[in-house]
């Protein structure tokens, strides 16, 4: 989907991550400052390998949205039958993110276009459900049922070691 405002042009489509790697590796460390949990303890340490495993099985899925070319944002995610119900292809998200000074492009909506965008390309791919979680101390869960969303279940962590 392309959308021109004034002078700049606004790409939302599905990209290999080979492709997007470097784009991605830039926008990583920005993304781990604002919503990663135990930061002392659990440093960003992104498993490219095991990324490029899953792209290269068909399992991996990118959508990006870029302005003027930059990557502004993305919604990374993993498409595979549900381990308990085979005939359910399912979309289990791993990451999602729009750059800060991104956020108010479209009157504030890129992120809702991002998220729009990334459900149709799912839906043409055959999914059926999409699993996405939020963090609680930036919790986007009121936009995520707006969207249609429903929870289903609290995620829950402690650190151990």
């Amino acid at each position: 989907m392309v959308v021109v405002t004034g002078a700049s042009v606004i790409i939302y489509q599905v990209e290999s991550y080979s492709a997007a790697l470097d784009d991605l590796k830039e926008i990583y460390p920005e993304h781990y400052e604002e919503l990663a949990a135990n930061k002392s303890s659990v440093k960003l340490n992104v498993n490219y390998a095991k990324y490029s495993q899953l792209e290269s099985l068909g399992m991996l899925h990118l959508v990006t949205v870029r302005k003027d070319g930059l990557l502004a944002g993305y919604h990374l995610s993993m498409i595979s039958p549900h381990l308990h119900y085979v005939d359910s292809l399912t979309c289990f998200t791993d990451i999602f993110f729009v750059r800060q000074q991104y956020r108010k492009e479209q009157n504030g909506m890129i992120g809702l276009k991002l998220f729009k965008f990334m459900e149709e390309s799912l839906r043409e791919k055959g999914v059926q459900r999409i699993y996405m979680g939020t963090k609680l101390h930036l919790d986007i869960g009121p936009i995520l049922e707006r969207l249609g969303y429903s929870p289903i279940e609290r995620l829950y962590t402690k650190m151990i070691g």
